[in-house]
């Protein structure tokens, strides 16, 4: 056997599991179902002898979708998976999977946390309601809409090189 070999790196955990380990470990860091804005995380998993992921606020924006256009978000891309979290109002679908009126306006409104996880391998969420804190709903990369949208250009889209003044 030679000694002199690196060991071997191992790839990325299941998104699903990353979403779920990076929404436990915010939990128990984040006690509120309001932030001022979004928040972005790097997120370092592979390779860990934990299934507890390693994470670092990059930046944080009163806008979800200003926070993953800014330039200085790339710096996401260094670690191995990247986490938007969230807070806002959530209302029941129809069965066409749309919402009657503003969520923060109906009835049945609820707050909630959630937390969106990226890398290479796949996109996947993991959020929290703030009347039921010990139940969290999972989605493996289903997601439709704005946000998915975003958060998949974010990571998979190449990053736009800007050219010199000469």
């Amino acid at each position: 056997m030679d000694t002199e070999l690196p060991e071997p790196i191992h790839g990325l955990p299941d998104i699903t599991d990353v979403a779920v380990g990076v929404e436990e470990k915010l939990h128990t860091m984040i006690d509120s179902f309001e932030l001022p804005g979004a928040r972005l995380y790097g997120v370092n998993c592979a390779s860990r002898p934990t299934t507890e992921p390693n994470m670092c606020l990059l930046a944080q924006h009163p806008d979800v979708y200003e926070l993953l256009d800014a330039p200085s978000s790339a710096l996401a891309r260094m670690f191995d998976a990247a986490a938007i979290v969230t807070t806002g109002w959530a209302a029941p679908l129809r069965p066409d999977g749309t919402i009657e009126g503003a969520p923060s306006e109906h009835a049945l409104r609820r707050r909630v946390r959630l937390v969106v996880v990226v890398a290479d391998n796949g996109v996947a969420s993991a959020l929290r309601f703030a009347d039921e804190p010990d139940e969290v709903v999972t989605d493996p990369g289903s997601a439709t809409g704005s946000l998915a949208e975003a958060i998949t250009r974010f990571w998979f889209d190449p990053p736009i090189t800007l050219a010199a003044n000469s």
